[in-house]
Formats: structure tokens, C-alpha cells, sequence
């Protein structure tokens, strides 16, 4: 049998790795659970679970609502909060980078509940989600384009007046409503110009979104161009110049896709429509017409010698 001094200091190395195991548990179960404020609803109510989640993301939890909200997505279809709880996993993705998602849950939003009152913010932030996803101009540019579509969308369906207008409208119905502040007909128009002037600042970032993107996307089919040029690809330089031609006259590649389309023609010894091109030139920028003199008297001198 073993003797009193041999077994009391085991006994109390045991104890105190026991001690220490028992503080590092408790230690990594406040890490866990205990540094928030927030405390995970014992029951399965959806509306406390919702309330939960809602709690997290005030706390910049994103992570950990969404895994909520994800459990509610398809708990809460057809019932009175569904665009509540998709609008919030929409945000929580979005404010968290996974733009992809946010853009799948935009959707979903604006697919299944087309009434809600999130729904014009719910498009705007979907466009906003595709112009985040779009790449560099040397990459592809489908998620460019579809950011400018739903840009566009988001103008159509939600226009604005100016903001004098705007700004009229809302002193006019408050100075009313003064007088009379029973008129239904009032509050309503008041509430409406009050709407639609809080959604002139995505309105008018809309449209230089859609100008900064379009001027990208025509960069990228311009250097499409010039890439086939410095191959000697010809044809396929002249349809991508052709594009910018077609689809950008409001950017800056528009006029060097002009010279480059003459310049290839030239090469491919298309006179008549080289001239053609030299001369639309010149009716578009009747300013510039000393770009193309070398390309007119090319035109005319092969023309002369026929």
C-alpha cells in the first residue's frame, strides 16, 4: 500500500488541474456565449428567434444572424414578417461582403413579396450588390451590366422630381396640415413627397453609377479591340470597335473607336468604307476633322489612281 507522503502530492496536482481545466472552460464559455449582450431565446418562437437575430445584427454579429435568419427564411414563407426576415439576411450578407448572396436574396425578396416597403430598397441595394461584384475593365463585365440593368430598373420604377420640387411639396403639406390637420388627403401627400425625396440620393447615385459603369464597360470593349489590333485580327478589332460605336456614345472611347475603325479599315483596304467612316467622323466632331486629314487624303489619293 502506497504511503500518505507518496500519494498527498499527486493529490493535490490533480486538484489543481482540475482548478485550471474548470476556469479555462468557464473562461471559453464567456468568450462564447457571455460577451454579449444578447441572449439566444430558449424557446423555438419564431418572433423571439427573429427579435434574436435582429439583436445580433445591431451588434455587428453578422455571422451568427445569419445563421438565424437562414433558419427562418423558410419558416417564415407567406407569413406576416417573410420580407422582414429576407430583407435582414439580405443586409447581413451584403454588409458583410458575400455580395453573391445578398444578390440571391434581393431577388427572393422582390420575387415573393413585390408589395413590400422593402422593396425599393431592396433594388437599389441589389444593384449596388452587382456593382460591387463587377471586376476590372480587362475582365468579363457580366456582373457591370447587370448592375447598370438594375440601376436603370430601380429609376424606372422609382423616379423622382427634382429636389426644388421635392422640397415645395413637403413645406407646402406641412404648412397645410397646420391649418388642417384632420385632411387625410394631406398627410398622404406629404408622406409621398417626404418618400421620394428620401430616395433622391440613391436616384442620383444611380445615375452616376450608371455612367462610371458604362464608361468601364466600354473601356473593356475597347481593349478588345485594340488586343485583336496588335494580333492583326482585323475583323474582330473592327466588330469590337463597332460595339463601342453602337452602345457607347456617351463615353470617352467613343471617338477612339471612330479613328481605330477608319485606321483598320485602311489596312483591310475597305475604300468606300473608309470614307464613309471619315466622313461620319467628321460630321460627329466637326472640331477634330485635323485627326483624320491623313486618312481622307489616303481615301482620295487611292481613289485618284483608280
Amino acid at each position: 500500500m502506497l504511503s500518505r507522503e507518496y500519494i498527498m502530492p499527486v493529490t493535490r496536482f490533480m486538484m489543481r488541474s482540475i482548478v485550471i481545466v474548470l476556469v479555462g472552460s468557464l473562461a471559453a464559455s464567456t468568450l462564447l456565449t457571455g460577451c454579449s449582450s444578447v441572449k439566444t431565446p430558449s424557446s423555438g418562437d419564431v418572433s423571439a428567434r427573429y427579435t434574436y437575430a435582429r439583436e445580433l445584427l445591431a451588434e455587428e454579429k453578422h455571422d451568427r444572424a445569419i445563421i438565424e435568419l437562414e433558419s427562418l427564411m423558410f419558416e417564415t414563407r407567406a407569413t406576416n414578417i417573410e420580407d422582414d426576415v429576407l430583407f435582414e439576411l439580405a443586409e447581413a450578407y451584403y454588409n458583410s461582403k458575400q455580395y453573391l448572396l445578398a444578390v440571391d436574396i434581393y431577388k427572393r425578396l422582390l420575387e415573393q413579396t413585390p408589395g413590400s416597403p422593402f422593396a425599393a430598397e431592396a433594388q437599389f441595394k441589389l444593384a449596388e450588390s452587382y456593382k460591387k461584384l463587377s471586376p476590372v475593365f480587362a475582365r468579363d463585365q457580366e456582373y457591370t451590366r447587370k448592375a447598370v440593368r438594375e440601376y436603370q430598373l430601380y429609376m424606372e420604377l422609382y423616379p423622382v422630381r427634382n429636389a426644388e420640387q421635392l422640397e415645395s411639396d413637403v413645406e407646402l403639406y406641412t404648412e397645410l396640415l397646420k391649418l388642417n390637420p384632420d385632411n387625410e388627403e394631406y398627410k398622404v401627400n406629404l408622406a409621398s413627397a417626404k418618400a421620394e425625396y428620401g430616395r433622391l440620393d440613391k436616384f442620383n447615385t444611380s445615375r452616376s453609377s450608371i455612367l462610371e459603369l458604362r464608361e468601364k464597360i466600354a473601356n473593356s470593349e475597347y481593349n478588345i479591340a485594340e488586343r485583336y489590333r496588335k494580333l492583326k485580327k482585323y475583323r474582330g478589332a473592327i466588330v469590337y470597335y463597332e460595339n463601342v460605336l453602337r452602345f457607347f456614345p456617351d463615353t470617352i472611347y467613343f471617338e477612339k473607336a471612330w479613328i481605330g475603325r477608319i485606321e483598320l479599315l485602311l489596312k483591310r483596304e475597305k475604300w468606300f468604307e473608309a470614307k464613309a467612316a471619315v466622313d461620319a467622323y467628321e460630321n460627329q466632331f466637326p472640331e477634330n476633322i485635323d485627326k483624320v486629314e491623313k486618312y481622307r487624303k489616303k481615301v482620295m489619293k487611292h481613289f485618284d489612281n483608280s
